[in-house]
């Protein structure tokens, strides 16, 4: 089942990509992460109050599974500490996505998978099977050809700081991965209502972000509101619940789940920028692409 869930939250987060791209390109990015995560808020306050006031209407069959806890302020800190981390790593990625060529963007985000191995191997000190190692390498060649794919358009991936941000957005979220993992698992808190007050958080962050920061310097960084911005704020909430109800599973595989995420985010993300979007060395980057997909495959046995 958790296959399944992974799958259907892959496709959703593939598509969350091309409409992310469309939100921010030559756009400012505090207020497209402010309106989307208004979105995913509104999304979830009722939820969160029939949860409170009228239990019993989500105590049934299908329903039960949107059932948001009582939880202790401790919990609360937890997921708080979950939504500083990954509105950080949205910060560097929405950057990035603005003024890089999606092509580009996919195949260096799924550095993600292999970055998840080394870090549960050195904080969880697991042990990584010979494949999972091949699968490690793949990855860091792949990225190493894209780097020479991007010279050909003036992207150099040493000096690049939009590179760099992506890379630093994918370490922050192999960690939260972990994290999640971490807050499901030892915590016992429910997938909805993680991402329930998740959703709360982020929209409280961003609010205050946008008042102290962005709203100073509006002039510098004009917004324009596009639609796609709704879009992709439904389609990340849902693909993130059915991603947290896949790794709720007991079967669940926490390595296998980001794989399967990645690879089937980046196939779409990248055949949408090719067909759709009229990017540029498509061919030169058909091969660190297909190296991806091994590593990812590698990885996964």
């Amino acid at each position: 089942m958790w296959v399944i869930l992974s799958l259907t939250s892959a496709f959703l987060l593939g598509f969350y990509d091309i409409f992310k791209k469309k939100s921010v390109t030559a756009n400012a990015i505090a207020p497209v992460l402010f309106f989307s995560t208004m979105v995913s808020a509104i999304i979830f306050i009722p939820i969160i109050l029939i949860s409170k006031f009228n239990p019993s209407a989500l105590s049934q069959g299908l329903l039960a599974h949107f059932m948001v806890e009582d939880i202790p302020l401790k919990s609360h800190l937890l997921i708080l500490g979950k939504t500083a981390m990954v509105l950080c790593s949205w910060m560097f990625s929405y950057t990035a996505v603005k003024n890089l060529p999606i092509t580009v963007v996919g195949p260096v985000n799924q550095l993600r998978p292999a970055i998840s191995l080394v870090l549960l191997l050195l904080v969880f000190q697991e042990h990584l099977t010979a494949y999972q190692w091949v699968g490690v390498v793949l990855a860091i060649v792949s990225f190493y050809l894209m780097n020479r794919s991007g010279k050909k358009e003036g992207i150099q991936f040493k000096s690049n700081k939009w590179v760099i941000m992506l890379l630093a957005s994918a370490l922050i979220v192999a960690f939260s991965g972990i994290y999640d993992k971490y807050l499901l698992s030892k915590q016992q808190i429910s997938p909805v209502t993680v991402q329930a007050w998740y959703a709360i958080y982020q929209f409280a962050l961003m609010f205050i972000f946008m008042a102290f920061v962005w709203w100073r310097r509006r002039k510098e960084h004009p917004f324009e509101w596009r639609w796609s911005i709704i879009v992709m704020a439904i389609f990340v909430s849902v693909a993130d619940c059915i991603y947290l109800a896949g790794l709720d599973q007991e079967a669940a595989v926490i390595v296998l789940i980001p794989l399967i995420l990645n690879g089937v985010r980046l196939i779409i993300s990248f055949t949408y920028g090719a067909l759709c979007f009229k990017e540029k060395n498509i061919r030169s980057k058909i091969i660190p692409l297909m190296m991806v997909l091994a590593a990812l495959v590698f990885m996964c046995i």
